[in-house]
């Protein structure tokens, strides 16, 4: 997935080694900003621990949910058919399927300009919700079709849904024409024309069962638990002897205004979307203290407050400079240091800030990430 300050290269370069250290004596591992859902993956697959994800987006929680909540690989394929089956005939009751079809095979003869005037021109209708709001934009019609017949037809058995409703997510994440995520579409113009037409020829069905193909082996080796809420709910809810792992929002703007488009796939739904970004009412778009200057500070004290009185130990990662949130790893340490004892801090290179730093907030930047390990002070 397109996504920001994944955890993914960290796992191979200290965040695996340092996770690793801290579960020796911990039997159940808390993931209070699960995001991408690469750490309790990485846990729930690796060590026998209960692992308790969170997020305040639906879909960050459907892709922790999809491993963590099984303990068992998908071995049989026949109910990937089935889906697309049942898929295939609710785009051929579309009126529109066909045109989309034929605008999809000819992308390459227009230009960008003619390509977005025609995808734009057609009429979806509330039962293509999806469409309806990023067909044109985001995604070609077919595209965006496609999503919102496989969003609508998904498998009835409960394990299987939740690997293809992930799956779904992740292929709208790499199909998604825009860069690095979903804040704003390219344009079709002369500079990100190309681009635009590049990212709507990538075939979406195709995409979708390659991530299934990874998903479905993968397992927990002990069954956990995604929830859909804020992070102080779940940390309320922590035990002596628990590990939290920490990695909050650094980003000045709500991430919720990157990753607005995946949250539409997993909640199966979308009203009316506004702006070069096509964003929902905001209303609609969960938003955090973490991403505002004026608490964030407070917010990770109170946070690392409950966690402390939890008597539970604490693996936080965090942009080594400043934030565009306010926060930087000094302060980290500091508030860390008012509640726990640091027992180790060590600092993992090529982490993308893809938004999160002060001087370049809209560029994928490399920067150095902070790892702590708090525990309690004796």
């Amino acid at each position: 997935m397109k996504y920001m300050g994944s955890k993914r290269t960290m796992l191979c370069n200290g965040l695996g080694d340092a996770l690793n250290h801290a579960l020796a004596k911990s039997e159940r591992v808390l993931d209070l900003f699960t995001g991408s859902a690469a750490v309790s993956w990485h846990v729930a697959e690796l060590y026998e621990k209960e692992v308790l994800a969170t997020d305040l987006q639906m879909y960050s929680t459907v892709l922790a949910a999809s491993v963590i909540e099984r303990t068992r690989p998908i071995i049989e394929r026949d109910w990937v058919d089935m889906w697309f089956e049942r898929a295939m005939v609710h785009l051929h009751a579309h009126s529109y399927w066909l045109d989309a079809k034929a605008l999809q095979e000819s992308l390459t003869n227009y230009s960008p300009i003619d390509a977005a005037f025609a995808a734009r021109s057609f009429h979806f209708g509330s039962d293509f919700c999806l469409s309806k709001a990023y067909g044109g934009y985001y995604f070609s019609p077919w595209q965006a079709m496609w999503l919102d017949a496989l969003r609508v037809t998904l498998p009835p058995t409960d394990s299987y849904k939740k690997v293809a409703l992930a799956a779904l997510i992740q292929a709208a994440s790499r199909c998604a024409a825009s860069p690095g995520h979903t804040a704003q579409p390219f344009k079709a113009n002369e500079t990100a024309g190309r681009y635009l037409i590049k990212s709507w020829q990538r075939d979406l069905p195709e995409i979708v069962r390659e991530r299934i193909e990874d998903i479905a082996p993968r397992f927990s080796l002990k069954k956990g638990v995604a929830f859909c809420q804020d992070a102080l709910e779940l940390a309320q809810k922590a035990q002596p002897g628990d590990l939290v792992f920490l990695d909050p929002p650094y980003s000045g703007v709500h991430y919720s205004r990157f990753y607005h488009v995946l949250e539409s796939v997993a909640r199966g739904r979308v009203g009316e979307v506004f702006g070069a970004g096509r964003y929902p009412e905001i209303s609609e778009r969960p938003s955090s203290e973490f991403s505002v200057r004026r608490t964030s500070k407070k917010a990770l004290n109170d946070l690392l407050k409950i966690l402390s009185e939890r008597d539970a130990e604490v693996l936080i990662t965090f942009p080594a400079g400043k934030a565009s949130n306010g926060l930087s790893g000094e302060d980290v340490k500091i508030i860390a240091a008012d509640h726990f004892e640091i027992e180790e801090e060590k600092v993992s290179s090529r982490f993308s800030t893809m938004g999160g730093n002060l001087r370049h907030r809209a560029a994928r930047q490399e920067a150095d990430e902070l790892i702590l390990k708090l525990t309690q002070p004796l």
